[in-house]
């Protein structure tokens, strides 16, 4: 498993993940796999679950294309890809897409890919106020640390907006810590996920 974390808010988006890639034995296969990615200055995507998938993408380039002008359409790129099973081997995995919506807003959505069920489930939202999601490994609590991530992010933005002069800048790099901080203490914890922080940000 891997943890990937995300905050998208109405002018820029941020994604955090671990680096390591394990067998489901719990044998580490890298510990420099990337799991979040910087598609082009609109869009971000993250994995967590299984590597086939990504490592299939990948390979195909999916990451490099630069055809999707928002993080909706890429959103439903992917899950139309992956429902068509361009991905053949067990793909089990959540895909996470953060960025720039089509009304210039700040967008998110993730969808969960099983054999078991083929249609996939799917999420979506535009976010014009803060959304910060986590996709936590199985011996994390995932309530607690979404809980935290929530707190203290949401703290860092009411922060900025009440002080004179707004910072994206300031916001960005504090949320971005957030997050560090929160992969380090998971990985202390769960041994498929690392100390090796990955992270993109975009700004619109």
């Amino acid at each position: 498993m891997s943890c990937v974390i995300g905050t998208v808010f109405k002018n820029f988006a941020i994604i955090s993940g671990d680096t390591r890639l394990s067998k489901d034995s719990g044998e580490t296969i890298s510990d420099t796999f990337s799991k979040v990615f910087k598609k082009n200055q609109n869009v971000l995507v993250g994995f967590t679950g299984s590597g086939n998938a990504v490592d299939v993408l990948n390979k195909k380039g999916i990451f490099d294309k630069d055809d999707c002008p928002s993080a909706e359409d890429y959103l439903e790129f992917l899950w139309l890809l992956l429902g068509n099973r361009v991905v053949n081997e067990p793909n089990h995995c959540i895909i996470l897409v953060l960025g720039k919506s089509k009304t210039n807003y700040g967008f998110g959505g993730n969808f969960r890919t099983s054999d078991e069920n083929i249609q996939n489930q799917l999420y979506l939202k535009d976010h014009r106020n803060v959304w910060n999601p986590i996709l936590t490994p199985p011996n994390a609590d995932y309530e607690y640390y979404q809980e935290i991530l929530i707190s203290k992010v949401q703290f860092v933005i009411a922060e900025q907006i009440i002080s004179p002069v707004f910072s994206r800048g300031i916001a960005i790099k504090k949320i971005k810590e957030i997050h560090r901080e929160i992969i380090l203490e998971i990985s202390k914890i769960d041994e498929s996920v690392n100390s090796n922080v990955e992270q993109h940000v975009i700004k619109w």
